[in-house]
Order: structure tokens, then sequence, then C-alpha cells
């Protein structure tokens, strides 16, 4: 991604730091967005918000990319045997690089601002697990359904802004009407975006029962996705 850039590998640390001074200046200075109708202060909306965008971007990164992943490697199709299961792994481990300096930035402006983040900031794999077993599941499944249908890549890119924008990130589920916050609960990214604030700001605890199911969910997703992904590969070479 980054060879030929003068910075380097740096930007993967100066991108996510440059893009929590936008929108604190922005949200948090221009329009005074608050986190709650209590008085709460500008870096703490700010901060709420880069951690659930932190969710998005990653979910974002992979998906945004899943439609064109075999598309875009026609030689490893019909020239070369390749296991082209693994593509989905390569664009997770790409956003988990990305994601991993985004914390870093989250954790030292915390550090700057309120001293040491919480300890359950450690918990933070954890709540990943479920995060990539989906990702990855819709991953396969979009790879798959991509080359049958090119123009999958832009319905995709309008559903990851509708998935922006119908998720708690810029705003609180208490906040909006009962029918409003029952549909936007359907958003796959709901659960994770409050359970990243819980244990990296607020130092709460998941309930483990729901992190066990959204596990237990998340792998049989993965599951299933890559047993399409399987079946259907037998007519890439004669698509691709």
């Amino acid at each position: 991604r980054y060879r030929g850039s003068f910075l380097g590998v740096f930007w993967a640390l100066l991108s996510p730091a440059l893009t929590l001074v936008i929108y604190t200046a922005v949200f948090g200075v221009l329009l005074r967005a608050r986190w709650s109708t209590e008085e709460t202060s500008t870096t703490e909306y700010a901060l709420l918000l880069y951690l659930g965008l932190c969710v998005y971007w990653f979910v974002s990164d992979c998906v945004s990319e899943a439609p064109s992943l075999v598309l875009n490697h026609p030689n490893y199709v019909k020239k070369v045997i390749f296991p082209l299961e693994i593509l989905p792994y390569v664009s997770i481990a790409d956003a988990l690089f990305h994601t991993l300096f985004r914390f870093m930035v989250f954790a030292i402006a915390v550090f700057l601002i309120h001293g040491l983040p919480p300890l359950t900031f450690l918990l933070l794999p954890l709540v990943w697990i479920p995060v990539c077993l989906w990702t990855l599941s819709l991953c396969w499944l979009l790879a798959a359904a991509g080359v049958f249908l090119r123009d999958l890549r832009e319905v995709i890119a309008l559903a990851l802004v509708a998935m922006l924008f119908l998720s708690p990130i810029f705003y609180t589920l208490d906040q909006m009407p009962g029918v409003a916050a029952a549909v936007i609960r359907l958003n796959p990214i709901v659960i994770p975006v409050m359970q990243v604030r819980d244990v990296a700001y607020f130092g709460v605890i998941p309930d483990p029962v729901t992190w066990l199911q959204m596990v237990g969910v998340s792998a049989f997703c993965a599951r299933l996705a890559y047993s399409v992904f399987a079946r259907s590969r037998a007519s890439f070479a004669d698509v691709v």
C-alpha cells in the first residue's frame, strides 16, 4: 500500500492520528457535538467517535475489496494452482495491521488526556474475534459472488455508507426512538462498536454470554461461507 511513498509505513500511524484530529475539530469544536445530554467534553466525543470508526474502518477495508479479490488475480485462477480461499485472509491481516496502529493512536491520545487507559483495554483482541470471523465470512461470500456479479462492488459501496450512518458511531442508541433503535440494532457492527467502547474507554467488561453467542454465530457463518466459496470455485475459470 505504501510502496514508493515518502513516509512509507509511517502513514499507518500518521493517517489515523490526523483523522482523529480532524474529527475532533469538526464534530467537537465546529459542530459542538456531545455524546449525551449530560455535560461531556469535546475530547470524549472525539475519542468515542474514533473508536466506533475503528470498527467500521476494519469491516469497510475488508468488505469493500472483497468483490474484486478473485477478479483482480486472474492468473491465480487460470494459470497456477493457488488456494484462492486464502485471499480473504490477506485482506483481514492487512486490515488488522492498520487497526493495530489506529488503537495505538487511541491509546496515546487517552494517555495524554486522561492518563493510562483502563485495564479492560487488554480485552480488545477478544472483542475482535467475532468481528474477524463474520467479516471473513462476508469476504468469502462477496469474493465468490463478485466473480459472477460485476456490479456488486458498487452495491457494496452504498451498503457500507448505510452501515456507517445506521450504527451508533455518531450518536447513541438512547437518542433514537424505539422503532429506529430496533432497526439500527440489526446492523452487525452495533454490538462490536459498543463492546469496543466499553473495554477501551469505559472500563466495562462485555457480557460473556453475548460474546460467546457472537463467536458461535460468527464461526458458523464463516464455515458456511467457506463452503459456498469452495463450491463456487470450480466455475471461476469459466467466468474470469
